[in-house]
């Protein structure tokens, strides 16, 4: 379930999967991801170019990888159904870029 949240001018995002064992979290400028296996990654979000899945991993198992600037920042491992929304949540609350 992905919520919004804008108080105070503060934006605040969140998406949780599996009874809250895997959450992935939009606050302060930073992406959080924390799973229910203590596996975690935090990334800035003007430092990420762009998300790519992987649903090719078999075991009904699929890659989210977060880039920016030519690296993997974050290689996350998800249920198959998970990793296109994981992609498209990320991907919509990403800030604009200035193109200068």
């Amino acid at each position: 379930m992905a919520t919004n949240i804008n108080l105070k001018g503060v934006f605040m995002a969140r998406l949780n999967f599996g009874l809250f064992g895997y959450r992935f979290k939009i606050k302060d400028g930073l992406l959080t991801y924390k799973s229910a296996y203590g596996k975690s990654a935090i990334v800035r979000l003007s430092d990420i170019d762009t998300v790519t899945t992987d649903t090719a991993k078999g075991m009904g198992k699929g890659t989210l990888k977060v880039v920016g600037r030519g690296a993997t920042l974050a290689e996350i491992t998800l249920p198959r159904p998970w990793v296109e929304k994981a992609q498209r949540f990320i991907l919509t609350n990403l800030p604009e870029r200035n193109n200068q």
